[in-house]
């Protein structure tokens, strides 16, 4: 404290350092992500993928909502959700668009002709209509739902990981490996629930048909095809011949493949769990090397983190080429004598970088460092912790139902990222004034922040899917009931049993929770 009046609303902490807590390793990684995905989109690989598995799912209503809620969810683990959302959404418009037409030609025997989509939709069914509710309400549904599952798939992640940090500083580090390792099965399971939920209430009967079949295929009965099969053919072969006019994968695309896999691997094998990894091992041996310069031991988390590898990874992707720049050679490694290479752009290029890259959300990332450290250093954070002082005699499950659902109610009407960059010092002061570890309750804290599935002001997904006519504010209100409650639930059950003891949750109040920091 620099020891100005209070009064005057001034002096909890200098401007230096404020200042400092704008930009950390977490910034980074943020940063690091943002050119990751800007490369996959800017190579059309996420629509090769979500074109593939649509044409592969998409045979039926029930396999179509499963489709389009796994491509969602799978790609906004590594794309932001707002993204995700955006390139889904031509997609799936394209799709009802070929199910109207393919209605159409089934109805009156001929081709659409000269007869508008405008003017389809207006003659649509209401069982269509309402089927399409769920189809588009799966795209915002499962991009939330697939940013819960790593570390970088979501703002409110980070946000939670910078706080703990600052919060406490001796605390074991909860990396990309181990967030994965309880967040995806976790994030697996609101999927699976949100697809039943959908298919339950936006195609009920597809849902039955599909389960006939499957229990016929059991027992090796026959099904007869029906009507509804032979649209769901002609629809499905619609979504092949999308998915065949893009062509075999370019040069650019191969290579991103590989980027994305060797990233994966060298998150997950950083510090696995029970064996050394090759950062700890490689810090071995330039310790070793050179002693004078880094000491005889230390952890490899000062050196060679998460943010680290992705950034690395990203800077190789402005000098690689977009395509093979030895095609006119013929040749992938090596160009025969006398003939030129074949350039091309780059992977990724700084203007995209700089025009691209959401800087507003990297500044309110710093910020929530800033105003976590403000309530620390304030005492706001202790104050509001002892007025949760009536739950300390409560089982730790309730009190995390009861924050749980707090915060899935709060983040309704305000960001999530927003949401939990107010929540997470808070939550840490009630942690300490519970005598709990403070992890449980950040922890079910963040994961409820992407539990927004009521509102269009909730998310930026949420928003973008009512540029469908079809949609409307209470669709999303009376499906996004059902998926609060029994995701908040899932989100509950998984931190009491494997999160807990993935993280190292036992029940007690650790050491490293009463550890403080000065400025």
């Amino acid at each position: 404290s620099s020891g100005i009046n209070a009064e005057y609303g001034v002096g909890t902490m200098t401007a230096g350092a404020v200042s400092k807590l704008y930009w950390n390793d977490i910034s980074m990684l943020m940063l690091g992500t943002f050119m990751m995905a800007q490369a996959v989109e800017s190579c059309g690989l996420h629509r090769r993928i979500a074109l593939g598995i649509l044409s592969l799912l998409g045979r039926s209503e029930a396999l179509l909502l499963l489709g389009t809620i796994l491509v969602t969810w799978k790609q906004s683990m590594f794309l932001s959700n707002t993204a995700t959302t955006a390139m889904m959404l031509p997609i799936i418009g394209a799709i009802i668009d070929s199910l109207r037409q393919i209605q159409f030609e089934i109805e009156h025997g001929t081709e659409m002709g000269g007869t508008s989509r405008e003017e389809l939709a207006k003659r649509d069914d209401p069982g269509f209509t309402w089927f399409c509710k769920g189809l588009i309400l799966a795209i915002p549904y499962g991009a939330s739902m697939g940013g819960i599952a790593t570390l970088t798939g979501t703002p409110p992640n980070l946000v939670f990981a910078s706080v703990f940090i600052t919060e406490f500083e001796n605390a074991p580090v909860v990396d990309y490996n181990k967030w994965i390792s309880f967040a995806y099965p976790i994030s697996f399971l609101i999927m699976i629930i949100g697809w039943h939920v959908l298919v339950l209430m936006y195609a009920r009967q597809s849902y039955v048909e599909l389960m006939k079949k499957f229990i016929n295929l059991v027992i090796r009965k026959p099904t007869e095809e029906t009507k509804n099969d032979i649209k769901w053919r002609k629809v499905n072969a619609e979504i092949r011949k999308r998915f065949r006019a893009l062509g075999p994968m370019c040069f650019g695309e191969i290579v991103l493949i590989v980027v994305v896999v060797l990233l994966v691997l060298l998150w997950l094998l950083r510090e696995p769990a029970g064996i050394e990894g090759w950062a700890q091992v490689h810090l071995n041996t330039i310790t070793a090397e050179k002693p004078s310069v880094y000491g005889s031991g230390g952890t490899s988390k000062a050196y060679l983190n998460d943010s680290w590898t992705v950034v690395t990874l990203s800077l190789l992707l402005f000098i690689i080429p977009k395509e093979n720049p030895f095609k006119a050679a013929g040749f992938l490694f090596a160009a025969p004598p006398g003939k030129k290479l074949h350039r091309s752009d780059k992977m990724l290029d700084m203007a995209t970088v700089m025009s691209k890259t959401p800087w507003d959300v990297i500044v309110l990332l710093g910020g929530g460092y800033a105003l976590a450290s403000g309530c620390k250093e304030s005492g706001l954070s202790a104050w509001l912790g002892k007025s949760f002082d009536f739950l300390k005699d409560q089982p730790s499950v309730v009190i995390a139902l009861v924050i749980s659902l707090l915060v899935a109610m709060l983040t309704e009407v305000a960001s999530n990222t927003a949401s939990t960059t107010l929540l997470m010092p808070i939550l840490a002061s009630i942690s300490r004034e519970l005598e709990m570890n403070p992890l449980y309750l950040m922890v079910v804290g963040t994961i409820s922040a992407s539990l927004a599935f009521c509102l269009p002001s909730a998310t930026g997904p949420n928003a973008l899917v009512f540029s469908f006519k079809e949609i409307k504010v209470i669709d999303m209100l009376r499906t996004g009931v059902f998926m609060n409650v029994l995701s908040v639930l899932i989100v509950v059950l998984g931190m009491s049993t494997w999160g807990s003891s993935i993280l190292g949750i036992d029940g007690t109040f650790p050491d490293w929770a009463n550890s403080t920091t000065t400025t």
